[in-house]
């Protein structure tokens, strides 16, 4: 019986150790499975460092109990070395480097509505500060508002004023502006933008839509850097629309009871299926953009996606990770759930060359800022 017994264990923990290798495997096919399928593979991708400790777990378990064994976890780890490149910055020192006074600075900022609605439609004015001090030649914002009445003080005019920029374009899901009624007003505004403010003049900028529905929007901007066009994205990829319920679930899930948990679960598991589904219609629409581009990009802004998911992988092929080519850990950019949650990037053509990144801590937004230096001189 104590033989059937650790014969039988052997088995289970090599057929788990060989299931979980799959699932991480299964991320360099994703972008090419169908829709019905890569919502589901996307959660891998979801889970990949949480994958990678359970694969460390076997490995040091099979050095004890099986050595031979130890080669499922050591193949695997070299055979998803790309996967773990993506996910993880090993470049210590990268955040030391100085500016490169010759090249450019480039920042991409999720500034919720700079804190709008929670200041009676006023912008934060600290934060307006803080993004200025970033001292960025183009700062990339997701979910701006600005006002289309030329007399209130947050016209898009006046904000890049506030921010220090000369130039600025920016494209909103909307036809035309809503109405709110932030203390009785009755103004017209264009919420949820993505913008691309500059101190390089714009020779030229586009709006992108294929659908008229929220985050379906993207910009792109070339921009004159000194004698060279660049062209700048901005994008901003569905979200999950998690609720503040959802999200004290998850946080305290331990703590809910079986019939809350198969409820809510489906429910979140829902927004994850639509949002995903959805992402991967952008993430290929911002594709064929950039690879119709003339001219070397950049592309920053909230993907609301980790490394290696589909829509990841699908904007980042034949670019550069600015944070894993000279940044240092996780990269942490979004402040809730996980501490593994890296979701908005800066990347670029193999004809420019990084000099530094960082991601900046804040507690202004749910989204931490992300800085990249760029050096001027070809690669």
């Amino acid at each position: 019986m104590a033989g059937f017994m650790r014969s039988f264990t052997k088995r289970f923990f090599i057929v788990c150790n060989i299931a979980l290798s799959v699932c991480m495997l299964l991320l360099y096919v994703l972008p090419s499975l169908p829709a019905s399928v890569s919502w589901i593979v996307n959660l891998f991708a979801l889970l990949f460092p949480f994958l990678l400790l359970l694969q460390l777990g076997f490995l040091i378990f099979w050095l004890f109990a099986k050595r031979k064994l130890a080669l499922i976890p050591l193949v695997t780890f070299m055979l998803c070395w790309h996967l773990i490149g993506s996910f993880f910055g090993f470049h210590p020192k990268g955040n030391n480097q100085p500016k490169n006074q010759s090249g450019f600075r480039v920042a991409t900022w999720n500034v919720h509505l700079f804190n709008f609605f929670e200041n009676d439609g006023k912008l934060d004015a600290a934060m307006l500060n803080e993004a200025k001090g970033f001292k960025a030649d183009v700062l990339a914002v997701q979910e701006l508002v600005f006002s289309l009445d030329s007399s209130s003080p947050i016209t898009l005019e006046k904000v890049k004023q506030k921010l220090g920029f000369k130039y600025v374009a920016a494209a909103n899901d909307r036809a035309f502006g809503v109405h709110t009624n932030i203390r009785q007003k009755n103004e017209r505004y264009h919420p949820f933008c993505v913008a691309i403010f500059s101190n390089y003049p714009i020779l030229h900028w586009e709006k992108v839509q294929s659908i008229k529905e929220y985050n379906h929007t993207f910009l792109w901007a070339d921009l004159l850097v000194n004698d060279d066009t660049i062209r700048f994205f901005n994008i901003h990829l569905q979200s999950m629309h998690f609720a503040r319920q959802d999200y004290a679930f998850i946080e305290n899930i331990d703590q809910q009871d079986m019939g809350d948990v198969q409820t809510a679960g489906k429910n979140i598991l829902r927004k994850m299926k639509m949002a995903n589904l959805l992402r991967s219609s952008q993430a290929r629409d911002i594709r064929t953009a950039i690879d119709a581009s003339p001219h070397p990009v950049v592309v920053c802004g909230d993907m609301n996606d980790v490394p290696n998911s589909n829509a990841y992988q699908i904007i980042s092929n034949d670019l550069y990770d600015a944070f894993t080519e000279k940044g240092w850990g996780i990269g942490r950019t979004f402040q809730f759930l996980s501490p593994t949650l890296r979701i908005d990037y800066v990347l670029h053509s193999k004809a420019l060359a990084i000099n530094k990144v960082e991601v900046r801590q804040t507690v202004r937004s749910d989204h931490s800022p992300v800085l990249a230096d760029f050096n001027l001189e070809k690669k």
